[in-house]
């Protein structure tokens, strides 16, 4: 709608072929036959590290100067097993775990630049590959993915996006790009 503030997000995308393992395996799973499970489209997936809400445009140009200060160099991300958001008696969100001790460092550096203007956030660094409408029982299908290895990329960069939803499912665009810089 035009005028209304954009849903943003900070986020770190993934390269292409990795995506490609992480919809394959959602395939796999079989998970669009199993009603009430959405799938990420193989486009969306990325790593959020701070989900902002609807921004006014003021803002935007506030966030945009705060990250640009941040420093940081590339570094290596592994993704790495399957797992469940709350728990697995009660799921909501099915995700590839993301190993990297530069990455959580990256989002403090993140959380702590908008501290004065956004709640802080626990982060959990993972992919988000299915989201779960009602009660169901996955843990069977995912016991035997819970260590697979999806492989690795250096990150050399995180973006400021924004989520456009629409009929089809939200569409991403990025509103500015972070190089690492030392």
């Amino acid at each position: 709608m035009p005028g209304q503030a954009p849903r943003c997000f900070i986020a770190i995308e993934i390269p292409e072929e990795l995506k490609a393992r992480i919809s394959y395996l959602a395939q796999e799973l079989n998970f669009v036959n199993i009603k009430g499970i959405k799938l990420v489209e193989k486009e969306n997936l990325h790593i959020t590290l701070k989900f902002l809400g609807n921004i006014s445009p003021e803002k935007i140009d506030f966030i945009q100067q705060k990250l640009s200060e941040i420093k940081f160099t590339p570094f290596n991300i592994q993704l790495l097993g399957v797992g469940v958001f709350p728990n697995d008696t009660y799921v909501r969100v099915v995700w590839v775990g993301c190993k990297s001790k530069e990455l959580y460092i990256l989002a403090k550096k993140i959380e702590d630049a908008l501290a004065s203007e956004f709640k802080k956030d626990e982060f959990t660094a993972h992919t988000t590959f299915a989201r779960v409408k009602q009660k169901t029982d996955l843990h069977s299908r995912l016991e035997k993915h819970k260590n697979d290895n999806f492989g690795d990329f250096i990150c050399s960069k995180f973006e400021l996006k924004q989520s456009q939803l629409g009929r089809e499912g939200p569409v991403y665009s990025s509103l500015a790009i972070f190089n690492a810089k030392s």
